[in-house]
């Protein structure tokens, strides 16, 4: 079906439905939407997210895939879906997204992507220097069991399967400058055994060869680990610095350090087709990342940065909430997690970057002020969905 008559079948389904939304979502004619969500769909325990998505009733899973039939999106990231060996990704897609929500019409993807990540899987050493071993704090990336806050892609578009690059056991060491923590004298926070063992990755780093139209499009997927939950070391501002800065040389024609998990070297050639999506943790203005943490990527010479998605709701519920958005220096317009307000307040973690060799048409995040439709079912995971739609 081509993408006009896609657009008129999915505009008169919503007349027919009386559903209109205040924000833009229709999608240009002609166009490719890619999206990045952090739909918050982790659990405490192994096996209870797909246990709960089977019964195809979680009152969760269902308003995240109203959120995204309302936006519609072709490509799509999903962080925070335990990982379950590829059933949740499987049961979220065939119970949840290919079902109708609340009269939205059903996602029916036909490529799905899942793997392992590096959350939960115990490293046998203190991470965090407390004198024990086995807690999450020591795991490869913070977590209570293997695959929680896990990764998957859906894709309206065929993937690549034998030109997938995974990055999950690259080690950060290996990175050249790395910014690994130091105590207050200056010497090493991690002993030489946790450095020579340590994984740059908290998830994993997926480069995703999507066949879309004419084009290859690598999708560049990541979770990089939140900034806080440390001391005056630094420890997870500095890991998500270079969790960024991995996708930024990726890009960039400086990773010649980095080999993927098998064991092939390099990034992207100059001139190839990319988007880099994720829930980045690090916003450009304000919160607790690192000096200049987003700006090595939105100020890479290959990316496309001056793409900024925006809300008609970021900028009422900053106002409402209040608290500490009344510190914030950034445009509440682009927020994209809804986070304590007496500490945090609301932020621009989210993101979908092209290159710069793709035209950018249209972009958003679908965050509804109240009175708007999809205001509930936004509310259901602290981040909001972002997208970009660029010329296919």
């Amino acid at each position: 079906m081509n993408y006009s008559l896609n657009l008129l079948l999915t505009v008169c389904f919503l007349l027919a439905s009386n559903v209109t939304y205040a924000q833009d979502i229709s999608k240009p004619e002609n166009s490719i939407r890619i999206a990045s969500y952090n739909v918050a769909l982790n659990r405490r325990g192994k096996g209870e997210l797909e246990k709960e998505l089977e019964s195809g009733n979680s009152s969760q899973a269902k308003a995240i895939a109203e959120v995204i039939q309302i936006v519609r999106p072709d490509i799509l990231l999903i962080n925070e879906l335990d990982y379950e060996g590829g059933k949740t990704a499987q049961l979220f897609l065939e119970k949840y997204l290919s079902v109708a929500q609340n009269k939205s019409k059903p996602m029916k993807y036909e490529f799905v992507f899942s793997g392992p990540v590096n959350t939960g899987v115990d490293s046998g050493l203190d991470y965090d220097n407390n004198g024990k071993t086995g807690e999450p704090n020591d795991a490869l990336g913070f977590g209570y069991f293997p695959g929680q806050y896990g990764m998957a892609v859906y894709s309206n578009f065929p993937i690549d399967d034998k030109g997938v690059r995974t990055f999950q056991r690259f080690l950060w060491k290996d990175m050249p400058g790395a910014l690994l923590p130091t105590k207050k004298d200056g010497s090493s926070y991690y002993s030489d055994q946790v450095v020579a063992q340590f994984r740059l990755s908290s998830k994993s780093h997926w480069d995703l060869p999507i066949k879309v139209g004419d084009k290859q499009l690598h999708f560049l997927v990541c979770h990089p680990t939140p900034p806080v939950f440390d001391g005056p070391e630094d420890k997870n501002g500095c890991r998500n610095h270079d969790e960024i800065r991995m996708w930024s040389d990726y890009v960039a024609g400086k990773s010649d350090y980095l080999y993927d998990d098998n064991g092939d070297k390099g990034g992207l050639k100059e001139g190839e087709h990319f988007v880099i999506a994720g829930d980045l943790n690090a916003d450009p203005v304000d919160g607790d990342s690192r000096e200049g943490a987003m700006e090595q990527l939105l100020k890479n010479k290959f990316v496309n940065g001056s793409v900024e998605p925006k809300s008609t709701g970021g900028k009422h519920w900053s106002e409402k909430q209040g608290g500490a958005n009344r510190r914030h220096k950034g445009d509440p317009a682009m927020d994209t997690g809804d986070f304590n307000d007496g500490r945090v307040g609301n932020m621009r973690i989210d993101y979908v970057v092209p290159s710069k060799t793709l035209k950018i048409l249209n972009s958003g995040v679908f965050w509804p002020k109240p009175d708007e439709k999809g205001a509930s079912v936004a509310k259901r995971s602290d981040h909001r969905l972002v997208w970009i739609d660029f010329e296919k």
